[in-house]
């Protein structure tokens, strides 16, 4: 084997390790339990269902599997329990993670802490397609969205789960936010199909409505953004993004782009901060 190629298969296994770290590096055998109330709403922003969950990542001793268990508690009392093994000898990919329950999909995370999202590799005909969001803050509480559409192509529901460690949020509470005001810049990082992660970059003053029109935008309540398409197109460049104010300072951003055959192309973050 040329000494090239060794060099590139070292790369790749490098970056592999380092994702693997990135998503599970700080789980233990106790595990993280996160409290969450988790709201469906239709694409015209009615909840359709609201009920209480727990999502429960722990580890073995050498962090080679993880054990992911989700509790789910429904108003009317029952209650329903589901479970996963994620090995990382058959988990951990070159294109990211695959999770058991979804194996057309891939977790990505450009940092350990936040800036994780779980994407549809591609589009294809007639399957369902969704992304899942996650902005985690620095108390350790997480604000998921996910976006997904059914097997017409056409958006089927809105999914936001509120999450915190050791006991459930409280009801949102905080309004919609539909405009910002004031000069924000930020900082912008990108991370392709094959893990690799650009170094921050200066982006552009932050526009709450990135395509210009093209999709459709969402403002909900906890201050988050959505943007996304009403129908998927087929054979045309598309992307989908979540942002959300984490405070009246700081608003971040994750999008999601997909090139004109329906594949995943790129995992973009984005930092705002409001200038005084």
């Amino acid at each position: 084997m040329k000494a090239s190629h060794l060099k590139l298969m070292r790369g790749i296994m490098n970056l592999q390790e380092q994702h693997w770290t990135k998503l599970f590096g700080r789980l233990t055998p106790e595990g993280t339990s996160r409290y969450g109330i988790w709201t469906v709403s239709s694409p015209e922003k009615e909840i359709i269902k609201q009920f209480k969950g727990i999502r429960n990542f722990r580890a073995n001793e050498d962090k080679t599997v993880i054990t992911h268990t989700n509790q789910y508690f429904s108003p009317d009392g029952s209650e329903e329990e589901k479970q996963w093994q994620i090995e990382k000898e058959a988990c951990n990919l070159p294109d990211g993670l695959v999770h058991p329950a979804a194996p057309s999909n891939r977790g990505l995370a450009l940092s350990d802490r936040g800036a994780t999202a779980w994407v549809t590799k591609t589009l294809q005909p007639e399957r369902p397609f969704g992304i899942e969001f996650f902005f985690r803050q620095e108390d350790d509480s997480n604000n998921s969205l996910g976006i997904i559409y059914g097997e017409s192509g056409s958006l089927d529901r809105i999914l936001h789960i509120r999450e915190r460690l050791g006991s459930f949020p409280e009801p949102a509470a905080e309004p919609a936010i539909e405009n910002l005001s004031g000069k924000w810049v930020g900082k912008k990082e990108t991370m392709t199909p094959d893990l690799q992660v650009s170094p921050a970059e200066d982006t552009q003053e932050l526009v709450l409505e990135p395509t210009g029109g093209k999709n459709e935008t969402s403002f909900l309540t906890e201050g988050i953004v959505l943007n996304y398409p009403a129908k998927l197109p087929v054979g045309e460049e598309f992307e989908l993004a979540a942002g959300k104010l984490v405070s009246e300072s700081e608003f971040k951003r994750l999008t999601a782009k997909y090139d004109s055959s329906g594949a995943f192309a790129l995992l973009i973050s984005e930092v705002f901060h409001r200038q005084e």
